[in-house]
């Protein structure tokens, strides 16, 4: 299960530069059904913020997303001119993601075992031994659940956990659904492909940060959300890898031409989120997390649940800055500079932060 895999400070006007360039770059790179009126750009001379909260975390968020992006197709820092060849590649992905087309060679089917275990541990008359029960059917689910049990980030005992029984009873069953919602999701996300192999693994090390830091924000605002801000994240992520396994697809069927990073990140940045919510509906997930994956709508404030949204574009932003700061690609100041750009509070997002980046004992 795992991508142990996982961007150079910026200074002075060099910061400006590039933050106003990103943010050229994400509006080009929206379509015009997500495209917000009234987002400002990260400069320390922007006008304030004229949106709702989720949307300024979120306008903030793509910007960092696309920087993580760029590192991890090793793309140029700033869009370059789309040649033919390509923009035809762009155009054939852009229709059949936009149409719901879905090649069973990219898209992810739905964990085998996520429906029955979703329910068991949602059932408060559900015990340890029927959740134990249903996990000892696959092995590598069983492998997986122990390894994230004895991780850095959801370790609860200094004792190792060596059985599902003990997790049950050391995790609880509040653990115990964030455990098995990595575990279940992180296979998707295993397999390389030659072109950019980076991509994949660099996805699933911010997924898993974004996940616990949305859990973690949830906590902050509406703590009975805590477990369907970590689902959100993690079927957010479900997007990028689609569009990514799409795009490689569409070049397969242009022989002599080499995918282009660029586009990859293009994209991923226009697509990405209307298609986890399609593989969120597809997969059958509650209408709350299909709609919560809706805020990029035409009208935000008809968007049914801010708190939801907020707490999974917080989690991306904090996962993703927590990486791209332990690639060396961003420097703390900068990384603090975004944080109150995004309007989070400096308290929660600390403690998050420490969350994130110090290992348990």
């Amino acid at each position: 299960m795992t991508a142990k895999i996982l961007i150079v400070a910026f200074a002075g006007l060099a910061v400006l530069a590039i933050g106003f360039g990103a943010r050229a770059v994400w509006r080009r790179n929206r379509s015009p059904a997500t495209t917000r009126a009234g987002i400002t750009s990260l400069g320390d001379d922007a006008p304030p913020f004229h949106v709702n909260d989720a949307v300024r975390v979120e306008s903030v968020n793509a910007i960092v997303a696309e920087r993580l992006w760029r590192l991890a197709f090793a793309a140029p820092k700033v869009a370059e001119r789309l040649e033919p060849e390509h923009a035809r590649v762009r155009d054939a992905v852009t229709a059949e993601l936009q149409a719901g087309k879905f090649d069973p060679t990219y898209f992810p089917r739905r964990p085998t075992l996520m429906p029955q275990l979703m329910r068991t541990v949602n059932d408060p008359d559900a015990g340890a031994e029927a959740i134990s029960d249903i996990i000892a059917q696959d092995p590598v689910l069983t492998g997986d659940v122990l390894r994230l049990a004895n991780s850095s980030f959801y370790r609860v005992s200094r004792e190792p956990v060596e059985t599902i029984q003990r997790a049950v009873v050391i995790c609880g069953m509040g653990g115990l659904q964030k455990l098995l919602a990595v575990a279940l999701l992180q296979p998707v996300f295993r397999a390389t492909d030659k072109n950019f192999p980076r991509f994949p693994p660099l996805l699933w090390v911010r997924t898993e940060r974004a996940a616990l830091a949305a859990e973690l924000y949830a906590a902050e605002i509406r703590r009975q959300d805590r477990f369907e801000a970590q689902m959100l994240a993690l079927l957010s992520a479900l997007g990028p890898l689609v569009v990514y396994r799409a795009t490689v697809a569409a070049y397969a069927h242009a022989p002599g031409l080499p995918p282009s990073a660029d586009l990859c990140v293009t994209l991923i940045g226009s697509l990405g989120q209307q298609t986890a919510q399609s593989i969120a509906r597809q997969w059958e997930s509650s209408p709350r997390l299909v709609e919560a994956l809706r805020i990029s709508g035409p009208d935000p404030e008809q968007a049914p649940d801010q708190a939801l949204a907020l707490a999974l574009f917080s989690g991306e932003l904090i996962g993703t800055l927590s990486l791209l700061e332990s690639q060396r690609d961003i420097s703390p100041s900068l990384r603090q500079r975004l944080t109150e750009k995004a309007g989070l509070p400096e308290e929660s997002t600390a403690s998050i932060w420490d969350r994130l980046t110090t290992p348990r004992d």
